[in-house]
């Protein structure tokens, strides 16, 4: 009887702990470098980061495509980063701060068409590297 509860604590560390560095790698996966071919949510964010802090014009539709690249190589290039089009957490951790700065100094100014700026970095900050 003993050994079949020890058995089943073991086994319930286990999966706990499967549970828990499922959680991490998927964490990880979630805030992984973008570029040319990524989809999803990550790129939504970007793309709406870009639109608002660059005026890229790109809309949002989650394709890491042609224009996409386009307007990470040039805001990469505005912020005296490597200039490949490749959102790692360099760029990544750019672009939170570009949105925070600008989300600020909306902030400051009583601007309050700038509020989604404020929506994106709780909602879109986890979402890119850095």
């Amino acid at each position: 009887m003993r050994t079949h509860t020890w058995t089943r604590r073991a086994a319930a560390l286990t999966l706990g702990a499967a549970a828990a560095l499922a959680l991490t790698v998927g964490s990880a996966n979630a805030a992984g470098n973008l570029a040319t071919g990524s989809s999803g949510p990550a790129v939504v964010c970007l793309q709406r980061a870009l639109d608002d802090v660059d005026g890229a014009g790109l809309g949002q539709d989650g394709q890491f495509g042609t224009l996409t690249r386009n307007a990470v190589v040039h805001f990469q290039s505005e912020h005296g980063l490597s200039a490949d089009g490749v959102v790692g957490p360099n760029t990544g951790a750019t672009v939170k701060n570009a949105v925070s700065q600008a989300y600020y100094a909306a902030h400051r100014a009583n601007d309050p068409s700038q509020v989604e700026l404020g929506n994106w970095t709780s909602t879109c900050s986890s979402q890119l590297p850095g």
